[in-house]
């Protein structure tokens, strides 16, 4: 079978949204699928399109953690951020979405099947042009909601927006051969915009096995209760405000004083100041490379996982931190009904002053990649077999 996988995250960009296509890659070569790559970055991969846009790749800029130059301060790029969002819709990864609609119908290849992983949503244009030109079936895959209960502020804040994405998912969504998702939330919504009937199939977050290398130890204090948050707050999710996170620590901090909170991922200059401020004594490794951020993962002392109440879909990070084998601590509820084996997990403000360093982690969950790539080639093979 021929993949052809259109992603807008995809390493050596730094973000969690990378991992999941690229372990797809992966996993479907290694069961002897070919799978060609559509990316905005220069891979080394053969079998791979590179469509470069020079926005999106300003992600792979280093951030400078001691002095706060945040995109945030840079007023010119925050304006220019702004007006691309208003004339971009539905998202501002659009301009790159029409690139790649335009060279993608030029080109020969011949995919059985065309696969889609979204954020962003613009991903689906191209999936919905590309589809119709190539006449080849398409498979949208949803990891986050889009319109219902959207993680971008500004579709949030605005009811006329809302009102035309949801016509543009309508007008897009209606030509899936397929959806995919990764809880039946997001499978909820993604359901009112496709056509009655479109098969589907939930694929939960998963991740990989890694051997820890020398090179990529922390240093952690062993003295010290060292709790590790991977993952930027409302950078990623605009409902993840960090207040509650500290006032949460800050009780748990009165009765467990050698309590030690660590942050890896990109903060804003306002929740630098919290941190700061906080009473809470905090490490802030700022944006790492996921080799280094997994590192952390599997020598800290626990886990913790922040989400809005009410979360629709297991955090990407939980798949993670099951491979790294260590007690996680939630605050925010909702995603943690969709986990069938609890007993890796507890309640943060509750159970975190009586963890122990000797504390031990059992479960019985599969959030294997491994498992994930053998569930896509079944239902990809569906999809084709019926067109």
């Amino acid at each position: 079978m021929h993949i052809l996988l259109i992603t807008r995250h995809y390493p050596p960009e730094i973000s969690g949204g990378a991992r999941r296509p690229y372990l797809y890659v992966k996993e479907l070569r290694a069961l002897g699928h070919r799978v060609t790559v559509v990316t905005p970055f220069k891979i080394n991969d053969i079998d791979s399109i590179s469509i470069n846009s020079r926005a999106i790749n300003r992600s792979l800029k280093s951030i400078n953690l001691n002095v706060h130059q945040h995109k945030n301060h840079n007023w010119a790029l925050k304006l220019k951020n702004f007006l691309r969002t208003l004339l971009y819709w539905p998202d501002p990864d659009i301009k790159w979405a029409r690139a790649v609609i335009k060279n993608l119908n030029k080109s020969n290849i011949k995919p059985d099947v065309i696969f889609t992983t979204s954020p962003p949503e613009s991903l689906h244009i191209i999936g919905a042009k590309v589809s119709l030109n190539y006449e080849t079936p398409w498979v949208a895959e949803f990891r986050d909601t889009w319109i219902e209960n959207p993680h971008r502020i500004t579709l949030k804040n605005s009811t006329v927006r809302r009102f035309f994405e949801r016509y543009i998912a309508k007008k897009t969504l209606r030509y899936a051969s397929a959806v995919t998702a990764v809880s039946n939330p997001v499978m909820v919504e993604a359901r009112k915009y496709v056509k009655q009937g479109t098969p589907e199939c939930i694929i939960s977050h998963f991740s990989n096995e890694i051997e820890v290398k020398k090179e990529d130890f922390y240093p952690f204090d062993q003295n010290k209760l060292n709790l590790l948050h991977t993952g930027s707050m409302t950078l990623s999710d605009h409902r993840r405000n960090i207040a509650p996170l500290l006032e949460a620590l800050e009780v748990v901090h009165k009765q467990r004083q050698e309590l030690v909170l660590h942050i890896a991922g990109v903060l804003t200059s306002k929740e630098l100041a919290l941190l700061k401020k906080s009473s809470v004594p905090s490490v802030y490794h700022g944006s790492i490379p996921l080799n280094k951020s997994r590192a952390l993962q599997y020598k800290a002392d626990a886990l913790l996982i922040y989400t809005p109440n009410n979360s629709h879909a297991l955090p990407g990070k939980f798949a993670e931190y099951i491979m790294a084998k260590r007690p996680i601590y939630y605050l925010g509820n909702g995603w943690h009904d969709l986990v069938e084996d609890k007993s890796c997990m507890k309640p943060l403000e509750s159970e975190l002053v009586n963890f122990k360093k000797t504390d031990t982690v059992t479960h019985n969950l599969d959030t294997s990649d491994k498992t994930a790539a053998k569930q896509l080639v079944e239902f990809l093979n569906s999809i084709i077999k019926s067109q």
